[in-house]
């Protein structure tokens, strides 16, 4: 019997940062297993205006605790999630669209701690 995605009905608050220094702050909440809201956060935990999209989402077990969780935004940009719930901890890859016909488009890498928060 495969996995139940524990993340349904609750809400996550992730700190990611790359290798390169890079970090940011994200609250996930899981409506359901096919809807995901993400909302950018300030360091103090506060919501960061227009950062919030909903989004459709497919999950997939990889192993107990372990899911892929992938989406497109709104922009175009794609995001692939490695959500271990066993280790709370998240790794992302996200793919931004190029500005105009010969921009490549940018990638980046980030992992993250998660901790639920309702």
């Amino acid at each position: 019997m495969p996995d139940v995605f524990p993340a349904v009905g609750h809400k996550y608050l992730v700190d990611f940062s790359s290798a390169n220094g890079a970090r940011f702050r994200v609250q996930l909440d899981f409506a359901s297993e096919t809807s995901l809201t993400y909302t950018g956060v300030d360091a103090s935990g506060n919501p960061i205006p227009n950062s919030s999209e909903t989004v459709h989402i497919a999950v997939e077990a990889i192993r107990d605790q372990l899911f892929l969780v992938t989406w497109q935004e709104r922009d175009g940009t794609t995001v692939v999630h490695l959500e271990d719930y066993r280790m709370n901890t998240i790794i992302t890859n996200i793919t931004q669209p190029g500005s105009g016909a010969k921009y490549r488009p940018e990638f980046s890498k980030f992992h993250g701690t998660m901790r639920q928060i309702s």
